[in-house]
């Protein structure tokens, strides 16, 4: 997948995750959200030439973190941040009868909205 159909898939998890959002639906906009940062690190990375036939969660993390926010400084630390609460928040609402608070739901709708923006904007995309 190249970073153009990447972004787009970021970009229809994060349109999504906004309307779950407004339909009260937490749980389903806490799995779309990930989603939408996930394809967007994805869109990121390939636009710097780091590339995967198929990146484990951890592994598109780290990739993040090191290749963009500590070797090329393109991002922000709060980013790498941003993938980690927001898996946590999928993992929580997907396996875990608690489910993911609607505090974080929002939060993280809106981190993951600035998240596309920026990658969206370095990318040219």
């Amino acid at each position: 997948m190249n970073r153009v159909e990447a972004m787009e898939r970021a970009q229809e998890f994060l349109k999504v995750a906004e309307m779950a959002l407004k339909a009260d639906c937490y749980q389903a906009a806490a799995l779309c959200v990930y989603a939408a940062l996930y394809w967007a690190a994805i869109a990121a990375l390939s636009q710097v030439g780091v590339q995967r036939s198929r990146w484990s969660h951890g592994g598109l993390r780290d990739a993040f973190r090191n290749e963009l926010v500590r070797q090329r400084r393109k991002y922000p630390e709060s980013f790498v941040s941003w993938l980690e609460d927001a898996y946590e928040l999928r993992v929580r609402a997907h396996y875990e009868l608690v489910g993911a608070s609607v505090k974080r739901v929002r939060r993280l709708v809106n981190h993951a909205a600035e998240f596309v923006k920026s990658i969206k904007e370095a990318t040219a995309l």
